[in-house]
Parts: C-alpha cells; structure tokens; sequence
C-alpha cells in the first residue's frame, strides 16, 4: 500500500493481516492503557500490553518480551522521552523498537519536532485517535520490514557459507571468472589442473586453461556470452595443464556473483558423472548445518509444512517438539563463542540417538527441534522425558571446563484443525519460553487459552458442541421485553438463545457459538430449532389468554433457505398461529450483501402476516434507500448510537431524524441498549416508538414483564 492509499483508508483497511502487537505504555494512569489496547482491538487487532512508569520498570518489561511498540504518553515525571529514547538505545541497541510520543491533549506542530528530536518516530495524540492508530499501523508495519529484511540478511549470509561450503565439497571443478581472470576456484578445479593453492590461480586468464588450438574458437564463445542476457550454456573443448597435458572436458558457464560483484561461474566436467546422484548429494548437502549435520531451519520449515498439510488431510497426528539447554548462556561464557560450537556437536549426536526413526531431527542455533510423527499428547510427554534424561547424562570436557547440562522443552500437538506453520511456531516459541521461565528441566505442552484458538479450531469445537446440543436439546430460549413508549401495551419479546455447556453446566453466549454455526453451515439448524420452540410458546400463550408478539433474529444462510417461507407458512396453517405473532429480525448489514433474497424474503413474510425488522440500522451511508426495496415493519436503531445517547448531541440528532424519516414512511422504530431514564426520556422526545434494554428488564427465561406499566 502506497503512502497516499495508506493516508486515505481506514484504519480497518490499512491494517496488516499480522494483527498480534505487544505493547509497552509509558503512562502513570491505567485509564490511558485501557483507552488504547480497547482501540486497537477494535480495529482488529489482538493487542497485548505492559504498563510501566520509569527506567528500571521500562528495562525490566522489554527484557521479558521485546515489545513492537512502546507509546510514550509525554510530560511523565520519572522518566523524559528523550530518557526513554536513549535507556531503548542503550541497553536494546540490537532490536528495532519505535517509540510513539502521545500528547493526552492537543497536538501541536512543533511538539512534534521537538519529540522526533528526542529519538521518537513520531508525535501522536490520544485526541485524534484515528491519526494515533495510523501511526501505529505504519510503525509496525516498518518493524515488520525491518525484521523481515534481517531474517532474508541472515538468510543471505546461510545460503552465502552454504554454498560456500558446497562449492569447496563439490566433485565438480568450479571456477568464478571476472573480466576474463580467475577470482576463485575450488579444490577439484585446482586439482584437476595441477595448482596447489587458489592463490596460484587468482589473477590468471581462464584462456590459460584452453589448449592452445581451441584458444580462438573459445575467445568467441566467451565474447558471444558476455554479450547476451543471463544464461548457462555449455561448451566443449580442449583444455590443458600447465605442464602442456591436454584432456577433454566439457565447461558450463552461467552468471553468478562474489562478494556482491556480478561474475561468470565456469563448471569443467571432466568424465560423465551420474548427474542425479550428484544432484541428490548437493540437495542433500544444502539440507544440512554444516557444523552438526543435522537438517537445517529451512528444511524443518519444509517438512512441518509437509507434517501439517498431511495431518490436515488424514488422521496422522504429529507433535513440534522445541529443545533448549537451560544454562546455555553461563556455558557459553565459560568455554568461549569458538568452543561453544563442540557443545552443539556433543548435543546433536546424543539426540541422534534419542531420536524416533522417521522424526525430523534440526538444529535451529542454539535450540533443537523434533518433528515426532504419529504422537498425541501423552506420547509426546513420554518422548519429551527421554531427551531430558539424555541431555542429563551427557557429560563432555570442553576447553578444560566439565560440562553437565539439562533441557527446557516446549512442545505443540499437530493434528487436522491445526493452523498454518507460523501460528505453529509461535505456538512452540511461546510454550518454550512458559518452560524457560518455570525452571530448570521443563516440560511444557501448548493448550490454546480462550482467545487464542485458530477459526478452524473453534469451528472444529463447536461443530460438534453443536451437534450434541441439538441433538441432546441443550438449547434454552431467553426473553426480553420490547416495550412502546406510546401506550401500546401489546406483549412483544425479543428471543435469545443460550447454550448449555455439556461439560460445566455454564451458560454459553450466543455470540460465543453463533459466528461460528454461520460458518460451518449450522444456523439453519440452529433457526429451525429457535422457530419451532417459539411456535410452541405461541401455543401456550394463546392457550393462557395471552396475545404475544416474539421477534426472532434470522441468520444469512436461513434468509438465503428457500425452504424457509414455506416451512413457516406450513407451521402457521397447521398450528393455527395468529397473525403477525413472528417477526423476523434481518441485520441491515446482511441484507445490503444479500438483497434480493431479503426482497424475496420479506414479500413471502408480508404474504405469511408475519412482520420483518430491519436490524441495526443507520450504520450505512444511505440506509432508507434500503427501504425502498426491503418493506418491513420496524428499523431498529444500530446500538452505536444509544450507548452514549445522553452525552451525544450529535447522536441525538441523527435519531430524531431517523425516527421522523421512519415515521414518514409507515415504520416503526425500536431503540435497543437503553440503560437509563435519562436516555428513555430523550428517546420518548424524538419520537422513537419502542424501547428495550437492561434497564428495563435483561433477556430472561421467563415472560414475566408488565407491559401496562413502563417502569416494569
């Protein structure tokens, strides 16, 4: 996204698919990192925050997790921004960790110098939070640049001593040429030729190595090459040693660069080597760290991809298993950074020999990791014990220093509900740390926590919650009186339902279950579920001499059923329900997204007497040109504009002229959310024909409410 579309979208729109942030307030009120984690996460984000007020807290807290961000809420007492900025640079010089001034008043121009003089990135205000969270959003998404632009460094820097270390293993003679010189050349090019040392090569024409008779015809080879695009071509010819011994060979020239100068590099085949099984040794050679001969990090990452992709497409299981030695930093600073690496050789072969045949076995530098196929939970505490124990008896001498160690390990089941391989890594990265922070010769399995399961995976639970519920009837319906500010007192209740959970007895929300029933394709069941209890409430209603109206909230996929009119109007005739007893709740939202069957979905209802509400409305730009295609009964007004109805002019206007518009046109308007007198009686003022809310009377499972008396 370009600067000018990053200015000019919202922040919904600007945000990154990465919406983890971790958070540090420099603040000495609660209120403010309150106000900000609650913006964030309602722009999509999943923040998570610290608070702190001075130097040592501020180390103390980025010491246990760098953060992406800290915002610096300006004119704090312990510490200045420009403290904050050098106590970052100082003693976290290695990360990259922007600090966001933040004024709690207006925000003035030269401020904002003034705070990027200090070290910020930026000056915001908790005033303008919109301008704040588009800072924020383009903060992070600099932070992600930066990381990303180390990890391909690094990755560079991997590939670079990898290919190094193949070019110099390699049985083929290779040679880079510069302008027509040797600048490198590895042991079988300088064997093949007869020299002892690269630098006897370094300098030394390339045409040198062609048999004097073929030296005109590879002079032109050589120019035709230089003059094309990239490529590798081949050419046979004669070439000889300096002792004038003349063989056969076949050269491959294709472009190549060294210590970032562009170059050619020349293959010379001497005799017809098995290709594929020299092409299987190299693919098998840039697999492995070349210190331990284990699988590197880019090869674990392939066959985790491969480990969860298989799982989610079968019932194999498979478990990531994260191992850390637990003192490596003392042991480090005893043997020395050159001896540390003897360490990680001992360690790799003594989890050679713990290893599972067929499990995944990297070195990711300092950790280990093991990709254990076919595991469940209890399996892998079992596996994750013998490589602690292992690890407990290695017993080594490393520059004259006797080294005992033990292992953290953290450790994260793999199975058909899974999430990407990232999400993976971060699950093992987290659970590895929990095992780090408890002690010496943890074990530790990741348990998604509330919040922090994957889509799939709470699809995945709640289909069979689900499932069980309707088929165990552990559905409860909930009540709430819908109540006219006009003297109307016809009963009218809003319908909720509620869940029970099998397990705890606990009542689940429906918008804990619900999301997810429309996205495994179960509202309709669940809908079904709901009409056919409220038509036997019906009954015994008009059995007790009470006439009741009951407001039933449709879900997309039952306004997109086109067996749903007719399933009604069968209930209606056969159970010999009143006129306009069902009406049925369309979201504006998903009416805009489906219109014509919320068309068609209205006329059938109209046709039924049933009546329609159109829900949540005035959150669109033009929402009474919906009117004109919809008809329904009664809007009811978005709750954004009732929460803060007494404080908000601005609100209060846009509801008069709702209600007044709404009026115009024949339809009813209901007021949701209300939690006061005060917001009932401005209501009552602007027209608004219908009211519920807590402060009336909370969704209940009884129909109790006296709808002869307002104040319940």
């Amino acid at each position: 996204m370009s600067l000018n579309a990053l200015a000019s979208a919202t922040p919904n729109e600007a945000f990154s698919k990465d919406t983890k942030i971790n958070l540090v307030v420099i603040d000495d009120s609660f209120d403010t990192e309150e106000k900000i984690v609650s913006a964030l996460r309602n722009e999509g984000y999943a923040a998570r925050s610290s608070r702190v007020e001075d130097e040592e807290d501020l180390i103390e807290a980025v010491n246990k997790k760098i953060p992406d961000l800290i915002l610096y809420s300006t004119g704090m007492e312990l510490i200045s921004l420009k403290e904050t900025c050098e106590c970052i640079r100082n003693n976290f010089a290695d990360d990259f960790i922007p600090v966001i001034a933040v004024e709690k008043g207006k925000q003035e121009a030269a401020a904002t110098v003034e705070a990027m003089r200090d070290g910020a990135v930026d000056l915001s205000s908790y005033d303008s939070m919109e301008h704040l969270l588009m800072v924020i959003n383009r903060e992070l998404n600099a932070l992600r640049s930066w990381r990303k632009m180390n990890r391909l460094e690094a990755a560079m820097n991997e590939s670079e001593r990898r290919c190094a270390s193949l070019l110099d293993s390699s049985r083929d003679a290779i040679a880079y040429v510069h302008e027509g010189m040797h600048v490198y050349s590895n042991a079988s090019y300088l064997e093949l030729f007869g020299f002892e040392h690269s630098d006897d090569l370094e300098g030394m024409p390339i045409l040198d190595m062609i048999a004097s008779n073929n030296r005109d015809a590879f002079k032109a080879f050589l120019r035709d090459y230089m003059q094309k695009d990239a490529s590798t071509e081949i050419h046979n010819t004669h070439l000889q040693k300096p002792d004038g011994t003349a063989f056969d060979g076949q050269m491959e020239f294709s472009p190549a660069s060294i210590e970032g100068e562009p170059c050619i590099q020349v293959v010379i085949r001497k005799d017809n080597i098995n290709s594929e099984a020299l092409e299987e040794k190299l693919r098998e050679l840039s697999q492995r760290d070349q210190l331990t001969g284990l699988y590197n990090r880019q090869h674990c990452l392939d066959a985790l991809e491969a480990a969860i992709s298989e799982c989610a497409t079968s019932d194999s299981t498979a478990g990531l298993i994260e191992i850390r030695l637990d003192n490596f930093r003392d042991i480090k600073n005893r043997v020395g950074v050159v001896d540390i690496d003897k360490l990680f050789v001992e360690v790799a072969k003594q989890l050679k020999q713990v290893k599972h045949k067929g499990d995944t076995l990297s070195f990711m530098n300092p950790s280990y990791t093991i990709i254990a196929y076919q595991q469940d939970k209890d399996t892998l505490q079992k596996y994750a014990a013998e490589i602690q124990s292992a690890i407990m008896n290695l017993d080594i001498t490393i520059a004259d220093e006797k080294i005992n160690t033990t292992c953290s390990i953290g450790m994260t089941l793999i199975d058909r509900n899974s999430p990407e391989t990232n999400e993976i890594l971060h699950r093992v990265d987290k659970v590895s740390d929990e095992a780090e922070a408890a002690g010496t010769n943890q074990i530790k399995i990741y348990v998604p926590q509330k919040g922090e399961l994957t889509r799939q995976e709470v699809d995945s639970m709640f289909r069979e919650q689900l499932t069980e519920a309707l088929k165990d009837d552990r559905f409860l319906l909930y009540y709430q009186p819908i109540i006219s500010l006009h003297g109307d007192t016809d009963e009218r209740y809003e319908v909720f339902i509620r869940m029970i959970d099998e397990d705890t007895g606990d009542m689940v929300m429906p918008q804990d279950f619900l999301p997810a029933a429309e996205r495994i394709g179960m509202s309709i069941a669940i809908d079904r579920w709901v009409l056919y209890r409220v038509i036997q409430d019906l009954i015994t209603r008009a059995q007790e001499g009470k006439q009741t109206r009951f407001f039933i909230k449709l879900s997309a996929a039952s306004i997109k059923d086109e067996t749903l009119a007719e399933w009604i109007g069968y209930q209606i005739k056969d159970k010999g329900l009143p006129e306009n007893a069902l009406v049925f709740e369309i979201k504006e939202s998903v009416a805009v997204t489906n219109l014509k069957k919320t068309k068609d979905l209205a006329i059938q209802l109209k046709k039924l007497k049933c009546g329609c509400v159109l829900d949540d409305f005035g959150s669109g730009s033009n929402p009474f040109q919906l009117l004109e295609h919809i008809d329904v009964d009664y809007i009811r007004l978005d709750k954004a504009f009732i929460e803060d109805l007494a404080d908000n002019p601005q609100h209060q206007e846009i509801i008069r002229k709702l209600a007044e518009q709404a009026a115009d046109i024949g339809k009813f308007t209901i007021a949701q959310f209300v939690k006061d007198a005060n917001s009932l009686s401005l209501l009552w003022g602007m027209g608004v024909n219908f009211i519920q809310g807590y402060f009336l009377q909370a969704p209940q499972p009884e129909m109790n409410y006296d709808f002869t008396d307002i104040g319940g």
